[in-house]
Parts: structure tokens; sequence; C-alpha cells
């Protein structure tokens, strides 16, 4: 007969109770990671889905901490239709601005709130704290010329010369702003590479005199303008048919500037320059099979050059490859003078 033998082990109940409320505790604080993992997520959710300002609040309950959210709902609460809530809208921008003070977006909606509410002396607190938290903000700059008409050709300014893709507007509500005789070029910046972008942005939208207004500043400041900008400029005055800015702007642009003859409507007409740009107002030359183009310096009807055509076939009588663009003026005559030598 065989015999056993056990042993029993017994665990004091202390000890039990502790590994109990050790394991209780990680649960608890796993439940807890969780949690603040889980409800941004399950918040960001729901905002991104929410059309309405029940929505937004289902979502903020999920993660009341979120400022983004207490910023949308102030917003939201401002822009009710059929009656905005300020004191609501107020409370969750000043939420906003509890759990994120550098938050100047929640301070210029304060703003409009104030400014909604005819309180000025407080939209205008708030307006100035959000431009000293974010002075560089050409959204909150726009704001500022729409809420403060006193200091709007300011701000105006600000964004003609830091942001090219709204300039064209900003300058045209500016030049609305101008008073009677106010010249509407003193609304450009003073740099010449602000200068430069008010130019290009100009140009895209072909707007010819804010165009005109920054090229006028800008074309006597260093460093000069680059010539490909200058060149474009150029181009758009003569497709809109713009000969006497377009004439003002070539002669600023020549190589061969000291050809400048006011007399004389044609320029370079003399072929005295040491070569044809071949683009703006000088001659411009086409290559044709069979005529050699070139300067001549041995044969000239006045100064040392002209303009020598070799014909290698027989001469066409409607060759017109060489020919210049000129800029002339409404009520005025003209008269087109030219020499000609033919040889063989």
């Amino acid at each position: 007969m065989t015999t056993h033998s056990a042993r029993v082990v017994l665990i004091p109940i202390e000890a039990q109770a502790r590994r109990a409320v050790v394991l209780v505790l990680t649960l608890v604080a796993a439940a807890t990671i969780a949690a603040a993992i889980i409800r941004p997520v399950v918040a960001m959710y729901l905002a991104d889905r929410a059309t309405t300002v029940g929505a937004l609040e289902r979502a903020l309950a999920w993660d009341p901490r979120d400022p983004d959210l207490h910023l949308r709902l102030g917003r939201a609460y401002v822009s009710l239709a059929e009656r905005p809530d300020y004191e609501r809208a107020r409370r969750h921008l000043e939420t906003a601005l509890r759990l994120r003070p550098t938050d100047a977006n929640a301070r210029v909606e304060l703003a409009r709130l104030f400014d909604r509410q005819g309180d000025r002396d407080h939209a205008s607190e708030a307006l100035d704290a959000a431009l000293r938290a974010d002075p560089h903000n050409v959204t909150i700059r726009w704001q500022a010329a729409l809420l403060d008409s006193e200091r709007a050709l300011e701000h105006f300014r600000y964004v003609l010369a830091v942001d090219p893709s709204q300039q064209d507007a900003a300058f045209q509500l500016a030049r609305i702003l101008l008073r009677p005789g106010e010249d509407p070029s003193d609304l450009l910046p003073k740099e010449a590479q602000g200068l430069t972008n008010v130019l290009a942005a100009a140009m895209r939208h072909k707007d010819l005199a804010l165009a005109e207004a920054a090229w006028t500043r800008r074309a006597s400041l260093a460093p000069p303008l680059p010539l490909h900008v200058g060149r474009q400029y150029l181009n758009l005055l003569l497709e809109e048919g713009q000969g006497s800015t377009a004439r003002r702007v070539w002669t600023a642009l020549a190589p061969n500037g000291h050809l400048v003859q006011d007399a004389n409507a044609v320029w370079n007409g003399g072929f005295e320059a040491d070569r044809l740009a071949g683009w703006g107002l000088d001659w411009r030359v086409q290559r044709v099979w069979g005529v050699e183009i070139a300067l001549d310096r041995f044969v000239a009807a006045k100064g040392h050059g002209s303009l020598r055509l070799t014909f290698n076939s027989f001469p066409t009588l409607d060759f017109s490859s060489v020919s210049q663009l000129v800029a002339v003026e409404p009520g005025r005559e003209y008269q087109l003078r030219a020499q000609a030598k033919a040889l063989d």
C-alpha cells in the first residue's frame, strides 16, 4: 500500500488583500490611461463630423479640455442665425484662453463678440491683445482691419507687404478708405521685396492700377527689379494696349537706355545699339529661311549702323520678319520715314 503526503501552504490574509489592492489599482490606472487616450480620439471623430452646435457640444463632452472645441463653439454661438448666444460664446472663448493663454484667434473672436454687442472698449482691448500675441498673423490682421476702422489702413499695409495671395483685395479695400487727394501708392510697402511681391500679385490679377503704383515706387529702389519680373510687367502692358506706360517701363528696362530719343517714337530707329534686344519695344527678328539678318557697321545713312538683309534666294516683296511695337498716343499725328539702300 502506497501512502501519499500533501503539503498545504497558507498565505496570510493580509498578503492576499495587498495583491488584490495592487490588481485593482493596476486596472484603474489602465482604465484611466485608456480613457485619456480614447476620449480625445472620440471627441475629434465627432468634431470632424459636427455640423450643428449640439453636435459640437456632444464632442466637447468627451474632451472638455480641448481648447479648439471651445473656440469652435464660441464661433458657432456667435454665428447662430436666429438668436446668437453671446453669453455661452463668451464662456467658451474664455475657457479656450484659460486652456491655451497664447491663443490669439480666441482673442480675435472675443473682439468680434464684443464688437457685435456694441462694446467698443472691450473689443479694442481684445484686439490689441490678439495682435500682441501674434503680430505677424495675416488672418488676424484682416480681422483687425475689419474691426478697427481707425487703424484699418495700417493693417491693410501689412497684408500688402507680406501676403502676395491677398494683396490685390487688400489694396482695393484700402483704396476705398483713402481720403480725397490721398495717393494710393502711399498704401504700398516701403521695402523693395514687398513692392516686388505686390507687383507680381497685381500682374497675376491684371490689376493695372495696383501694378503701376507698385512699379513706380519700386523702380527707384535697390537692388534693381529682377529682369524677368520687369519683362512680365511690360508684356502685360503691351497685351492690354497701355502704350505710354509700356514706353516708360521699357525705358527703365532697356539694355540701351542711352538711345532714348523723345522726338522719335521708334526705338533704336538708326540701329545704333550693339545688338537687337528682340523683345519689348526694340526690334524683333523672326528668322526666315533664305534671309540673313545682321547689324551692319560699315553702311549707315546717319550715325554708324544699319540693318543688313541678305537674300540668298529670290527677294520676296512680303518679307516682314523684322518688326517693332511702337507706342502711340491718340489724337497725335505721326510721320514714318525710312532710308534704304539696295545692292545687286
